[in-house]
């Protein structure tokens, strides 16, 4: 199914939010918070309360299905009523981790503090007998994801603003730098017809010759292909910002060709006022570089 714009409706997002959702239980208050960095892919880590694997499983394919990318992690925090936990020491995990560490130390000499490899909190197991209600937590953790999608919409709304007025500067500089090379065949043919002037009074030269070297360089420096094809991707580039699902992959591939393209026309076009243009552009991009690392 390929995605469509809708026209008149923000879309894209931001990867960075944050979110909390709690609920209260026999057993105290379940508090659970999501905070979402830039990633290229999802990488979803729960942290806090160890959690079944069956309900993991669960929780992590209802915020993976809704945060799409990102660097994710799920905090899971009880704030327990007195007497409602049980917590208890894992402690053949415990004398292993001791042993690793004292062999470490005994071959390599390296004296390594059990803090430095290892959270407490995977030492200890925690038993909530009255935490049974997981319709309640995934409830929470669906609030947490309302408030951190909120968060990325707003950061997006702020992103499509610049984006969208650094392409608009964009295609300005790509329109002065197609009105100053349509004037440079005219001018570099005379200019060169100059140059070369004394040098066809005084010797026999081939003029067949001549003219093929003269068309030859003129056609090297034309960036018309350059410039149309610039043109196709901004204009990509802004579509883009419309979709209904996640972008920022091809926003990244789109603004490398544009940098593609805008590198080619530099290096062909010996125009000054061109190579100006080409630095400002060049500017630009590594702006909108940075900020589409950040866009869903």
């Amino acid at each position: 199914v390929i995605s469509r714009p809708i026209l008149g409706k923000f879309m894209i997002k931001s990867m960075t939010g944050f979110g909390r959702g709690s609920f209260e239980s026999n057993g105290g208050c379940i508090n659970v918070e999501i905070q979402s960095l830039n990633s290229r892919y999802i990488d979803l880590r729960f942290l806090g309360f160890n959690l079944r694997p069956e309900v993991e499983d669960n929780f992590r394919r209802i915020i993976s299905s809704d945060l799409k990318r990102g660097s994710i992690k799920v905090y899971i925090d009880i704030d327990n009523k007195k007497g409602s936990q049980v917590i208890t020491l894992n402690q053949e995990r415990f004398e292993k981790t001791l042993n690793i560490l004292d062999d470490i130390n005994k071959k390599y000499g390296q004296k390594l503090n059990l803090s430095e490899v290892i959270n407490l909190n995977d030492m200890l197991s925690f038993v909530d007998f009255d935490f049974v209600d997981e319709d309640k937590l995934i409830d929470a953790i669906k609030n947490a994801l309302v408030q951190l999608n909120k968060m990325r919409t707003a950061e997006g709304k702020q992103l499509y603003k610049d984006l969208s007025n650094r392409i608009k500067v964009m295609n300005k500089d790509l329109t002065d730098i197609k009105k100053i090379s349509d004037k440079m065949p005219e001018s570099k043919l005379m200019d060169l017809k100059e140059k070369i002037s004394y040098i066809v009074d005084q010797d026999s030269i081939d003029h067949s010759r001549l003219m093929q070297e003269i068309a030859y360089l003129i056609e090297r420096a034309d960036v018309t292909e350059e410039i149309v094809r610039a043109e196709i991707h901004l204009d990509n580039f802004i579509k883009y910002l419309k979709y209904d699902d996640p972008v920022g992959k091809r926003l990244n591939f789109l603004i490398q060709e544009i940098n593609r393209e805008i590198n080619t026309i530099g290096s062909k076009s010996p125009i000054h006022d061109v190579t100006t243009k080409i630095v400002e552009m060049k500017n630009e991009i590594e702006k909108i570089r940075e900020q589409v690392q950040n866009i869903l």
